[in-house]
């Protein structure tokens, strides 16, 4: 999957980011920020056709990284991640992370040719952040609340992204894919005893609030991960080949290897 992602452009960024986000003394208590390779793509394509220059593409490609290494950063503290679990210092290192990453993004945003999207990068950064909290809460009446409120937490930054540079059929698509990479995720085995907040409410709807115990996933959670993951995978592949049209080859080939397990239930 690693070769999908070998391009000069992702690359650069890759490394500019790596540059950005490394601090000597978090490196020594904390996991250096991963980067989210498929960010930069459907980023690459929202800019396509923007009149910014190369330059300031980039740069607003890497505010969007920063964002997510804050969100996954602050979801360590929230989950209790091994590395956060090893003292009190870790942990407050982890928050601190987090707000660092925050701190770069805004100055990454800091000049005149990005001051129309910074109320863009708010707004969905509010609504994450609200939808964030009613999942960690459980607050989920409806089958379809949850999907739809898990759907804005994964798919909102880059939504929202793609209304503002009138791309609405890329922000859909990226909402379905990368609520598909959370399902993914979540549904993978784990024996630690904390969970993230959408694999929390996940359980906590299907269970009736029952406190999660045991090894992860449950039967009936894997059940409906699965179902879940299924149906995404279709609308990913319809999506790709019906409506939504991608500019950028590179996501393109992504976006097709993630429905490949659709595409040969098909077959069967």
């Amino acid at each position: 999957m690693k070769e999908l992602y070998e391009d000069a452009e992702v690359q650069k960024i890759e490394h500019e980011f790596k540059q950005l986000t490394s601090h000597p003394y978090l490196k020594e208590y904390i996991e250096e920020a991963g980067i989210e390779y498929d960010y930069i793509l459907f980023m690459m394509e929202l800019l396509l056709d923007s009149p910014l220059s190369a330059d300031a593409k980039r740069e607003q490609i890497l505010s969007a990284l920063l964002v997510q290494a804050a969100f996954v950063t602050h979801e360590k503290v929230e989950t209790g991640g091994q590395e956060v679990l090893l003292g009190k210092k870790p942990r407050q290192l982890t928050v601190l992370a987090g707000d660092f990453f925050s701190s770069l993004y805004h100055s990454m945003l800091d000049r005149d040719v990005h001051a129309k999207v910074i109320p863009v990068f708010s707004d969905a950064i509010q609504k994450i952040n609200e939808e964030k909290m009613s999942l960690h809460f459980c607050e989920n009446e409806s089958e379809e609340v949850l999907l739809s409120r898990l759907a804005l937490v994964e798919g909102a930054f880059l939504k929202n992204i793609a209304s503002f540079y009138q791309k609405p059929e890329a922000g859909s698509l990226a909402e379905t894919f990368f609520l598909l990479k959370r399902l993914v995720h979540e549904r993978n085995p784990k024996e630690s005893c904390y969970l993230s907040a959408p694999a929390n409410s996940i359980h906590a709807f299907l269970e009736g609030g029952i406190e999660w115990t045991g090894s992860w996933p449950a039967q009936s959670v894997e059940q409906w991960l699965t179902h879940h993951i299924t149906r995404l995978q279709k609308e990913l592949h319809q999506k790709l080949h019906t409506t939504t049209s991608i500019g950028n080859e590179l996501l393109f080939n992504v976006l097709t290897s993630w429905s490949r397990d659709f595409i040969k239930a098909e077959i069967k």
